[in-house]
């Protein structure tokens, strides 16, 4: 039997559920931003803050949320190694290039050596803000993993694990991961196997280095031909980041179609164009110019020194010989 107009309508109105209206936000972030931190949500003055049990220093944060302090902290962590990298940036690179010698700019490496090496400010200056910028960051990308999560309302474990498994990284995240077991190596065959060995580095300069060249030139070019750019890279897409100029960070979009953007002409797209372009090629030139410079210093004047002579040579081949695990090879 047919139902009857009337019940029709009744039951479509009975079936209908009143909803509360609410404001279309114009300005709700994208993923992009969300996985740079450039988001954080401001609570509302009805809601308690959450913070993380402790007073956190005014650093500059809009909260004291976790991510948001860790943001501060990866951040901030990057000043003291910045000081180090200009000193050491400096000793193989700008003065090899100026004297164009070993031994004539071995007094500036051994001028400066005690202020980034004295006793607990090696720590201070490398060690901990180092690890503080690795596991920080880690910390963070897990965070925003979750928070990608929750953004789309993953319920099953299958989803979860879909979402919250670390995104592409951009190039920025790129060198600071494959950096990291090349400071490892550096800081192993500089300073902890001459530790072992001799009880201390007062022996390990740019002779040092330019010996174990000489010994393995195909191992040691490579690696500091990889270390010295990813390195260099990093450092500048980093400080660059800090300034608002998001250009090693920022990760590509997999495809411009459909994007309004690329069709309509407006002036202020063109600008946001010509700026982001502008800023991409003054990173990128002063990376590449570091690391050429760099690189210049270390494998043009330092790698073709040559190895040494006499007892410090002897020394030398003690040292490496004892690197753990790659001992053999060098």
């Amino acid at each position: 039997m047919d139902a009857k107009p009337q019940d029709i309508d009744t039951k479509s109105v009975i079936s209908m559920q009143e909803l509360d209206p609410s404001p279309v936000d114009d300005s709700t972030p994208d993923l992009e931003s969300l996985e740079n931190g450039e988001y954080f949500h401001k609570p509302e003055e009805d809601k308690p803050k959450r913070t993380c049990g402790f007073p956190a220093p005014n650093l500059g944060l809009r909260t004291h949320r976790w991510d948001a302090l860790l943001s501060g902290l990866q951040k901030y962590s990057t000043y003291p190694p910045t000081a180090f990298f200009a000193l050491h940036f400096a000793n193989t690179a700008l003065f090899p290039l100026l004297t164009r010698s070993v031994p004539a700019s071995e007094p500036y490496l051994l001028l400066t050596r005690p202020v980034y090496q004295a006793p607990g400010i090696e720590h201070l200056v490398l060690t901990i803000p180092i690890l503080t910028h690795i596991i920080s960051g880690i910390a963070l990308r897990n965070i925003r993993a979750s928070r990608r999560a929750r953004l789309y309302g993953a319920e099953t474990r299958a989803q979860r694990e879909s979402l919250s498994f670390w995104p592409r990284f951009s190039l920025q995240a790129r060198t600071g991961y494959f950096i990291t077991p090349l400071i490892g190596l550096h800081v192993l065959v500089n300073r902890a196997t001459p530790l072992m060995v001799e009880g201390g580095s007062s022996g390990v300069g740019l002779g040092y280095v330019a010996h174990g060249i000489a010994r393995s030139p195909i191992f040691w070019n490579v690696f500091y031909l990889l270390f010295v750019t990813a390195s260099v890279w990093h450092f500048v897409g980093g400080w660059a980041t800090w300034v608002g100029w998001r250009v090693t960070t920022v990760r590509k979009e997999r495809s411009s179609k459909g994007s309004l953007e690329g069709y309509l002409g407006y002036p202020e797209n063109q600008d946001r164009a010509r700026r982001r372009r502008k800023m991409w090629w003054m990173v990128n030139g002063v990376a590449a110019v570091g690391a050429a410079l760099w690189l210049a210093g270390a494998l043009g004047i330092v790698g073709r020194a040559g190895e040494g002579a006499g007892w410090e040579a002897q020394g030398w081949n003690e040292m490496y010989s004892q690197v753990p695990l790659i001992g053999d090879w060098l």
